[in-house]
């Protein structure tokens, strides 16, 4: 049964001005997270996920940014019909963003303590210092040792993981409804990034909070989602629950990325990775974006740009022949 909705995104379009002209980085993206679901947002770099997920935030600026059309509905409401203060304070209290790289979006010259305490301040939930002992409280939660000493120190003594860490308590700090991780293992060794991973699922299991989870990781996908939505050049091509995708990919796109990963159950030998580069967002092919690799394109795939069309088996897709690879 389909959960109902805490985040829907209707033909949503992006775009930057740039010295070359203007990109198109998002070109109509639909796709929908269900109450308590982990839903994955997988594709290569430029695809356009970490532009859609500040488009949540409302952290286009503009210029050179432009939200172009479309509809991000949250709780019944349309995010891009608010003011700047009104969108902050909604998306500050009831949806949450860890970021990719927690050393650069942490502020350097103030301790630690006192950025997760002002998150409770700025939205006028404690005093000072109820805030300060939240912030321990929620140091302590997310395993930092020490927590009440540490908390006075900044970000450059703490580890990458560690910053990773208290981004995620002030992520979960005012219990959102919706968190927006934002390749959060990027840049982590494979240790820390299982650590990282665990305080997520924990996180999820205990608060219920819905989470978004942009990333490249196949493994991180097969890890914690429970669907799969793939972009392309700023579209979704393939939206699915994560074991069929996994399983039996519909969309060329995702079938490439996965013939290009290695897994244990294959037999050794050479990867197949999808042929060419990401095409030039300011001279996109004609019709279909991935049709110059795709193994499967004809004459009509260069025409027609193929429409994102739910399947009989509930599943989304955006390819002509979809119903061919569905049978």
């Amino acid at each position: 049964m389909t959960k109902p909705s805490v985040l829907e995104i209707d033909n949503l379009q992006v775009s930057f001005r740039t010295s070359g002209g203007r990109v198109a980085a998002l070109n109509g993206v639909s796709f929908a997270v269900g109450q308590n679901e982990v839903l994955a947002v997988l594709g290569e770099s430029g695809s356009g996920k970490s532009v859609t997920a500040a488009s949540v935030m409302g952290l286009i600026a503009q210029p050179p940014g432009s939200i172009d059309g479309g509809q991000i509905r949250f709780g019944g409401v349309n995010l891009l019909a608010l003011d700047a203060d009104d969108h902050r304070r909604m998306c500050g209290k009831r949806v949450s963003l860890i970021f990719q790289d927690a050393l650069s979006a942490l502020n350097p010259v103030y301790p630690v303590g006192w950025q997760i305490a002002e998150v409770f301040a700025i939205h006028g939930m404690a005093d000072r210092a109820s805030a300060v002992r939240h912030a321990v409280e929620l140091m302590e939660a997310v395993g930092i040792p020490a927590a009440a000493e540490r908390a006075g120190q900044y970000p450059h003594q703490f580890s990458g993981g560690m910053c990773q860490r208290i981004m995620i308590a002030m992520a979960i700090a005012l219990k959102p409804e919706l968190i927006i991780a934002d390749e959060p293992t990027t840049a982590l060794d494979v240790t820390i990034q299982a650590q990282i991973v665990e305080l997520l699922k924990e996180t999820h299991a205990q608060s219920g909070a819905s989470i978004m989870l942009i990333t490249h990781d196949l493994g991180l996908v097969a890890e914690m989602a429970d669907r799969v939505v793939v972009m392309y050049a700023g579209r979704v091509v393939e939206d699915s629950d994560v074991y069929r995708f996994f399983a039996e990919p519909l969309h060329p796109y995702a079938m490439g990325l996965l013939a290009s990963q290695p897994r244990i159950d294959r037999g050794a030998g050479a990867l197949q990775p999808i042929p060419g580069a990401p095409p030039n967002p300011l001279a996109l092919p004609s019709g279909c974006a991935f049709r110059p690799p795709c193994p499967r394109a004809t004459l009509r795939c260069a025409e027609q740009t193929p429409a994102l069309r739910k399947l009989a088996s509930g599943r989304a897709v955006a390819c002509h022949f979809a119903d061919e690879q569905a049978l």
